[in-house]
């Protein structure tokens, strides 16, 4: 359905085999999904509750660079959220839906759940803009973050195939995730709230050279958690972006809606964006 398989189950039925035989458990972290399906996905993370195993994954993206500096507030009555990406959606795709989830979680109540996602392409994504499906104000907001942001009216002559996913939250909040290739390549984000016109807007910045120094803060997490044995955010959210990656998916295949009920599991977010310090010179991908 258009994701890449990768046998993180088998690899994880193995660790714990290891883990039974020394009659001792380690921290895990699984790089960006925990699985390319739900099935598989849901299996890691009850695998890992019920034997008391440290578990982290996901992205650098919820933990990098934000230009301006922004977060949701703290138990914010959060009502939108539109996200720009760029890439396939099954590797790209999964670092965008990291951000959301990094944000939606600190809304007031935590998380509570996903009922429903939908995927839209081509030509209904530009039906979407027209009969604005989602906040125009908020998107724009997004596109003024982006580092060379191109002129909106060439939009359509610059993407050629779009597309447009939808999140339904409990409680109401949505979030859009709009895959503009040709016209986006970095990430970036608004969000509004339901009680106040405020909207916040950032670029998610990663440093694309050596040192690569985004992927530093991620590693701080999983240092940590190494270290201490407990986890520095919830392996939740990635549970969540891993499963909503997977109805992305299917719903982009089929065309329809599709309601997630097993998108149920409460969480309150553990972790809380810090800014990093500056990052250093950025040097060439091929040099030293």
């Amino acid at each position: 359905f258009g994701s890449q398989a990768f046998p993180k189950r088998r690899f994880f039925e193995e660790t714990q085999k290891v883990f039974r035989e020394s009659g001792r458990a380690v921290p895990v972290f699984v790089d960006k999904h925990l699985s390319d399906n739900w099935a598989d996905a849901k299996f890691l993370y009850d695998s890992a509750k019920e034997r008391g195993i440290p578990l982290m994954a996901g992205s650098s993206l919820p933990t990098t660079w934000r230009r301006p500096a922004a977060d949701v507030r703290r138990s914010a009555k959060l009502k939108e959220i539109v996200a720009l990406s760029y890439h396939t959606t099954d590797a790209y795709g999964f670092h965008t839906l990291e951000i959301i989830q990094a944000l939606a979680e600190q809304r007031q109540g935590g998380e509570t759940g996903i009922t429903a996602v939908h995927a839209l392409a081509d030509e209904e994504v530009w039906r979407a803009f027209d009969e604005q499906r989602f906040n125009r104000s908020l998107f724009e907001a997004a596109w003024s973050r982006l580092t060379n942001p191109r002129d909106l009216k060439d939009l359509r002559r610059l993407v050629a195939k779009p597309r447009l996913f939808t999140i339904e939250y409990k409680g109401g909040l949505r979030a859009h995730m709009l895959e503009l290739n040709g016209a986006v390549n970095e990430w970036a984000a608004a969000w509004g709230y339901q009680d106040c016109d405020q909207v916040d807007s950032s670029l998610f910045w990663t440093q694309e050279g050596r040192p690569g120094m985004h992927f530093t803060w991620l590693l701080h997490g999983i240092e940590r958690m190494i270290l201490t044995g407990q986890p520095s955010w919830n392996a939740e959210r990635t549970l969540y972006t891993s499963g909503t990656l997977d109805a992305f998916l299917l719903s982009l295949k089929s065309g329809k809606r599709l309601e997630t009920p097993y998108l149920n599991i409460p969480y309150q977010p553990t972790w809380r964006w810090l800014e990093p310090p500056p990052p250093p010179p950025t040097r060439p991908w091929s040099g030293q």
